[in-house]
């Protein structure tokens, strides 16, 4: 007997294009390639090397619920305690003593700071081939690769830096906070993403007013610019050694100083309420509908303060557990403060370290970090790729040049101003986001008081891998273009393979070993490499 086919029930798998599957196993190649370089001989060396005998050591501590974890002296609480409390859960998976498990889910980091820079590569100029090439260029870049190994923060700096800065040009601001917040919990030097937070809202804002009426929405980075200026105003002496009487009568008049803390006040009971607005806003009828401006200076605060704040917050509960209160904690983030701020060790004059170089060597490449030499003489250096970060820099300069190559600015002698013409498409505003984000991870440095290493680039660096990304895709839309595009890549790569002995601790010839020494004006240091 026949049976009729079910009526509205039709099953059909989707269909997958070839070059969907090509992509497809390009994508799945490049993680496969970013977890075996992150992971193989990962326990090698097999004991502490570097800042190694400052964070897993303490991350055993807390593993042990032991409450001196959590102070200043003699522990490394330097900086916030996320870090380390990843190490912990790796070595409470491994055991204690396991190389492997104190550098685990640093090298996943790695693994997802890989991820993370090929999507943020494709949303921006919206090409598959910009983020796979920003993928492979990560995956061969020996700074990044160095540093995903070894257990101390910075890889999870990137991480989360990486994910905040993607969800947040997603316009999936949820999540971009909450990766924020744990940025914040790795390093506050994480506070840095403020900088493309707030260029991203601007620029949502100027793109409101070229349209049907400007929504309020983007009014916000106003307000949390200013939070961010008015905290350290209004509540820095928190951190100073000796908190004078009467600490809350700052160098301004009454009237100023009430408004300004009861504006940053009205922030965080108002924020609660954003949600509703948010809801309102993403459930009108009208796509224009413009937010009250009241209810817009209320979700950025939810966003990127409250919910990063919340998350810093969180990663103190195992302090808590271990018989210390709120009050510890601030101390321990004004010490934190302190020792990068004043401490001898690390600023002023007498401060040194063999190894630590100025913010503006960074670009060229002028001082590696050696970290580590077996007794049979294996070597690990914090090194880059010479072919990316070279090419880099003329890669950010084409960017900038395609990112202003549609605007014009005329002089004008009668007034005395300067106007601009013309016009800011998708594809420049990304260029221009990503030099300007480029420059504001990386300037900054100038200014800081303390000493610093090449690590501190990693940020700066990930953003000069995008522009090196966006010369590949505009390569690649070119017939004559894609030789050279694979050249590069092909180039990039053999270069990580060449120096990857002097990365991850491979015994080799004397001769190689030297090999790698590229720059030897180390008396006194110039440009050195030893």
């Amino acid at each position: 007997m026949d049976r009729e086919p079910a009526v509205g029930l039709t099953l059909s798998a989707p269909k997958i294009s070839a070059r969907q599957l090509l992509l497809i196993t390009l994508l799945v190649s490049l993680l496969a390639a970013a977890l075996f370089t992150r992971f193989y001989r990962l326990g090698t060396p097999g004991e502490f090397y570097f800042d190694e005998i400052f964070f897993p050591t303490t991350a055993q501590e807390i593993l042990r619920g032991d409450p001196d974890a959590w102070e200043f002296i003699g522990h490394e609480n330097t900086h916030p305690p996320l870090s380390k409390l990843f190490m912990a859960g790796g070595m409470a998976l491994l055991g204690e003593d396991s190389p492997f498990g104190w550098r685990l889910f640093g090298a996943l980091a790695g693994v997802g700071s890989v991820f993370f820079i090929y999507l943020l590569a494709k949303r921006l100029f919206r090409s598959e081939i910009a983020g796979l090439a920003a993928g492979f260029l990560m995956v061969f870049e020996g700074l990044f690769f160095v540093q995903s190994r070894i257990a101390t923060p910075d890889t999870y700096l990137l991480f989360f830096i990486l994910g905040a800065v993607y969800f947040l040009v997603s316009d999936r601001f949820m999540f971009s906070g909450m990766f924020f917040g744990a940025a914040l919990a790795i390093k506050l030097t994480a506070l840095l993403t403020v900088f493309p937070i707030v260029m991203y809202f601007l620029y949502r804002y100027w793109l409101s007013e070229q349209g049907k009426g400007a929504s309020f929405v983007y009014l916000a980075p106003l307000a949390l610019v200013a939070f961010y200026l008015g905290t350290p105003v209004l509540f820095g002496g928190l951190l100073v050694d000796e908190i004078q009487p009467g600490i809350l009568e700052p160098g301004v008049s009454a009237p100023i100083f009430v408004a300004a803390l009861g504006s940053w006040m009205a922030l965080w009971a108002l924020a609660p309420a954003a949600p509703y607005f948010i809801h309102r806003f993403s459930h009108s009828k009208q796509g224009d509908e413009a937010i009250p401006p009241v209810a817009s200076l209320m979700i950025l605060p939810l966003f990127f303060v409250i919910v990063p704040l919340s998350i810093y917050l969180l990663t103190y509960v195992p302090m808590l557990f271990t018989g210390h209160d709120l009050g510890d904690v601030l101390l321990l983030n004004r010490d934190a403060y302190q020792f990068h701020s004043t401490s001898p060790q690390v600023t002023g004059p007498e401060a040194f370290h063999p190894y630590s170089s100025p913010w503006d060597t960074w670009p060229i490449m002028m001082r590696p970090i050696f970290l580590y030499v077996s007794s049979g003489g294996a070597v690990i250096y914090s090194l880059g790729n010479p072919i990316t970060f070279w090419a880099g820099l003329p890669a950010l300069a084409f960017a900038l040049w395609q990112g202003l190559r549609g605007l014009r600015a005329r002089f004008e002698e009668a007034t005395g101003r300067l106007s601009l013409s013309g016009s800011l498409g998708p594809e420049q505003a990304s260029l221009l986001f990503v030099v300007l984000t480029y420059l504001g991870f990386f300037l900054p440095w100038a200014i800081q008081p303390r000493i610093t290493f090449i690590y501190h680039y990693l940020p700066s660096l990930a953003f000069l891998l995008l522009a090196l990304a966006y010369a590949i895709h505009w390569l690649w839309q070119r017939p004559w273009g894609r030789a050279p595009a694979i050249a590069f890549l092909a180039a990039a790569a053999l270069t990580f393979v060449y120096f990857y002995p002097h990365l991850a601790a491979v015994d080799v010839s004397d001769g190689l070993k030297e090999s790698y020494f590229w720059f030897d004006s180390c008396t006194p240091v110039r440009w050195c490499w030893r």
